[in-house]
Order: C-alpha cells, then structure tokens, then sequence
C-alpha cells in the first residue's frame, strides 16, 4: 500500500513539472511596432528612388523633393510616446496556482473514478500472502483457515514465486496440487512434470504427476499409470499412496475386486500406517458392500475426531430423471481452504432417503481429514457418469456450512439443482 502512495505522489510530481516547466521557459511573442514598419518601408523607397536616379530616370532635383515628401510622411507617422512598453509577464504567473491545483485535480478524479476498495483488499492479501507463504512452503497448511486464504490466492502468490525462481521444485509440486484441487488437470499435469524434470526420483512428484494424469484422463487406469504405481509400490512399499490412488481408480471404473486386492495389499505390510489403514479398512468395507458381500471383521484403530450424520434425499421432480446407474456423492470439503474433499462416501443411487456417516476413515488422504478443519461444508451430488470431479449436468444440493467438535453432528440435504 505505501509503495502505491510512492507511485502516486512521484507521478503527480512528473505531471505538474510536464505542465510548469514550459510556462516557466515561456517567452511571449512580440509584434512589431508600426513605426519600426514605416521605416522599413522609408528605407526601402529612398533606396528605390536612388537606383532611379543612378539610371537616369529622375534627375537631382526630383529626387531631392521626393525624398523629403518621404520624411515628412515619416515623421508624421511616428507618435511620440512616453517610452514604456507594456509588460508581459508570460505564463509565470500561473506557476503556483498550477502546482496547488494539479494534485487536488488528480487526487480527486482518482478517488472518484479511479479508486476502488477491492484495490486495499488486494494489497492486505498481498502483504498476508508474503508473511505465511513460507510456512505454506514448509508445509503448515493449517495457516490456509487461520488467514482465509483460498487455493486462488495460493495458485497467485506461487505462479508469482515461480517466475522469480523457476528451478523451485517444491513451488511446481505445490502448485500442481493446487490446480489439481480446482480441476485442472492438464495445468496440473504440467506442474507436476517441470517438478519432475528438477527433482526426477522425487516419490511425491511422481505420485502427484500420476494423480494429475488420471484426472485428465476422467479417472480412467491406463497402462501406463499402473506402470508407474506398480514401480512407486515395488520402490517404497509402505508408502499407502500408491495403493489409495490405484485402489480408488479401479474403485470408480468399477472393478471392485482389483480395488480390494490393491488396498488389502497394502493392509498386508508389517507396519502400515495408522491412519492408512483406517482409511483403507473403509474403503475395502465399502467396495465390499458394492459387490454384496459382507465386510470381514477388521480391527480398528480407535479415533475420537468429528463425524457427521448426513441424510440425503432428492426433490420430487427430480427423483424420475435419476438414472439407476447414476452415482451419488457424499462429501465434505474446508469451507475456507482447498475445494480437495475431507471425507467422502460415494455409492449408487439407491432407495431415498440415504444416511451415511463422514469422519476420518472416509479420508482422501491422511494429510487432508475433518479433524484437521473447523469450519466445512457438506454437499451432496449426484452423478450420471460416476465422475469424482462434478460435471454439467450433475444434480447437487446447496451446501451446509457446519462447525465442527468432536463427537457427531447431523446434516440433511435435498438434491434439487442441475449444474449448467
């Protein structure tokens, strides 16, 4: 904000001396007087009249005559004054008057033309961004609500950082994740590669550029994506991350077999983690109950954080245009922070209304879960393509805020409105 005053003051300085300096330097133009005129014209005629009289045109005593008939006419033409000319003064005088003026002028049209309130939001969010974005960088992502920071602002101050360092291979990782959180894949899928150029053995990175990868490929396994996982897993077997993101692609195309086989795989490891293999007990629970069979007994990591009773039904009118094959989402996200769901339940349309409980073990991801965030918003979306990423044409319902504690909080929906 001060920098911008700076500015002002220095561009109103080079406004007024563009406008004062020539009337400083200003010298009026002056006309001449009619008897400097007349004896110009006396001095050119008796010129003339004495090449007459060297030709012989005129003899001496014509010449003598009109020469003084030319004087008199000189003389009678010549007023005498009293030897002061006006003044002229110039521009000079309106020096000051300008020098006071041009900074009011200024001041004035850029209040009310020129200044808007939304410019001091942009700085104080500019001034914010530059006290915590190297905590974000060092991966204290709780500042993100603590500042009211959204994923825009983030993708802003990293696009910016990355400009002025492009070989920060951390800032390209963050910010693929950060497109990746507002639907970006292909943005995304570039960040993650020129952070994979920089650091190319990176784990996270390759996860990243995968999870990029399978977004712009609508969630759909290729060949080459399982290559890459199956290296990740043979590579750092304990890592879950590979195994949540194979499992969970195989989960949305369907195969809910593969899926269990990839995540229970993982469930296999000696020391998984913790809160991995909450998250993934769920999901093989829930892959399980889609194919009809009834989840082994697991045992469970206890878990005290919040949890969310969610009922959803849908609209009357809307209820016939549902598809038996659509695909409904559960989900809750940070109200202030990244769109990246915290816990989400996804399952076929089935008989209205559906109540399903969010928490932990319905995680994404361990490093993003209900109790790291106070305030969310609970949504529900129901899908005709079994897409994760909402598409047009999506019925959803309107967002619940919810401020969360620990223990069990109640939310009911209606889906009743179709995305444009």
């Amino acid at each position: 904000m001060t920098l911008m005053w700076v500015a002002l003051g220095a561009m109103t300085v080079i406004g007024v001396l563009i406008i004062v300096l020539p009337l400083i330097h200003f010298r009026p133009q002056q006309e001449l007087s009619g008897d400097v005129i007349n004896a110009a014209v006396f001095k050119d005629r008796i010129a003339e009249l004495k090449v007459d009289l060297a030709e012989g045109r005129l003899d001496q005593a014509e010449y003598d005559q009109l020469s003084q008939e030319l004087e008199l006419t000189l003389l009678s033409d010549v007023s005498i004054r009293d030897g002061h000319q006006p003044r002229l003064l110039g521009g000079k005088w309106l020096v000051i008057p300008l020098a006071l003026l041009i900074p009011v002028a200024a001041f004035v049209v850029y209040w009310s033309e020129g200044y808007h309130p939304e410019l001091n939001q942009w700085f104080a969010k500019q001034e914010t961004m530059a006290r915590v974005m190297p905590l974000m960088m060092a991966g204290k992502f709780e500042v993100i609500q603590d500042e009211n920071i959204d994923v825009a602002d983030f993708i802003r101050a990293l696009q910016r950082q990355l400009q002025a360092d492009p070989e920060d291979a951390q800032g390209w990782y963050l910010l693929g994740v950060s497109y990746l959180q507002v639907q970006l894949p292909q943005q995304s899928e570039t960040a993650f590669q020129r952070a994979l150029n920089l650091e190319p053995n990176n784990v996270d990175f390759v996860m990243g550029y995968t999870q990029a990868t399978l977004a712009a490929n609508g969630g759909n396994m290729t060949p080459q994506i399982r290559g890459t996982l199956e290296q990740v897993m043979r590579a750092q077997p304990n890592n879950p991350k590979p195994y949540m993101t194979m499992g969970m692609a195989l989960f949305q195309q369907g195969d809910f077999g593969a899926a269990i086989a990839v995540w229970e795989r993982y469930l296999a490891q000696d020391n998984p983690d913790p809160r991995a293999v909450q998250l993934l007990q769920r999901s093989v629970e829930v892959a399980r109950n889609q194919m009809g069979e009834s989840a082994p007994s697991q045992p469970q990591v206890a878990g005290s954080g919040p949890s969310i009773q969610v009922t959803v039904d849908v609209a009357a009118d809307v209820k016939t245009r549902l598809g038996a094959t659509d695909t409904l989402f559960i989900y809750a996200k940070a109200q202030s922070g990244p769109p990246m769901p915290l816990a989400v339940v996804r399952q076929p349309v089935s008989q209205w209304p559906v109540t399903v409980t969010l928490s932990d073990a319905n995680a994404m991801t361990p490093a993003m879960t209900l109790s790291k965030f106070k305030n969310v918003l609970v949504l529900a979306r129901v899908s005709a393509t079994g897409n994760a990423i909402p598409q047009s044409g999506d019925w959803e319902a309107t967002p619940q805020p919810l401020e969360l504690s620990d223990g069990g909080k109640q939310v009911q929906l209606v889906i009743h409105t179709q995305r444009p």
